[in-house]
């Protein structure tokens, strides 16, 4: 489904990404590890066509995504739901317009956007939030917020930037716990940490150490 294949990355002549290899499968739970700035979100954003490799290729369901013209890209995020690291809502819409603006950048409107969002909120248990804006949430209903802007689309992966990176140990278990439940139902799910705590309570994800790759 996914394939890095010798990919290499460098910013200002200084590698970050050197030889990386791998492949995921549909329906995998991966762990993406490595230190602080040793590519992990670089890594998910090349998924997306937000970098591209400077060697190397980046495969999705066969194609080259870096390969990909400006026009074929919104297509390809479609089918991958993106969770930032800091959420990336927008202040000024509410929790529910949040979640729908994937939908409507799609051309989709009306009783469509409205099951679709409060089916998914209902899932990430935010429903009786959907009128609220983001800076009256507290940390955890921010990224389960981000959680279903990302699959509100019901994309083929998740792929989740440092999830857990700022809440707490019980908060964190329940956005691990909501990400588990759809992996469960067949998306595949990339998770970049460093959190050595999370990858050992997992079980049984792959973890792939981009370091050593």
């Amino acid at each position: 489904m996914i394939e890095f294949s010798h990919v290499y990355k460098n910013y200002d002549k200084n590698y970050i990404l050197r030889d990386l290899n791998f492949t995921v499968d549909k329906g995998e739970f991966i762990f993406i590890t490595g230190p602080s700035g040793a590519g992990k979100t670089t890594t998910l954003k090349m998924l997306t066509a937000l970098e591209k490799p400077t060697h190397g290729a980046v495969r999705f369901l066969g194609t080259e995504l870096q390969d990909l013209k400006p026009r074929e890209i919104p297509f390809l995020r479609r089918k991958i739901g993106f969770v930032f690291q800091d959420f990336k809502l927008l202040p000024n819409r509410t929790v529910f317009q949040n979640v729908a603006l994937g939908l409507e950048v799609s051309g989709i409107f009306g009783n469509i956007i409205t099951k679709n969002v409060s089916e998914i909120l209902k899932a990430v248990e935010l429903y009786t939030k959907k009128d609220e804006f983001p800076l009256s949430l507290s940390g955890g209903e921010q990224q389960r917020t981000a959680i279903a802007r990302a699959l509100v689309q019901n994309p083929q992966v998740l792929l989740a930037d440092e999830p857990t990176g700022n809440l707490d140990e019980e908060t964190s278990g329940i956005i691990i716990d909501i990400i588990k439940s759809f992996n469960n139902k067949g998306t595949t799910v990339m998770l970049a940490t460093h959190d050595k705590h999370l990858i050992a309570n997992m079980g049984r994800a792959r973890v792939i150490d981009i370091t050593k790759s």
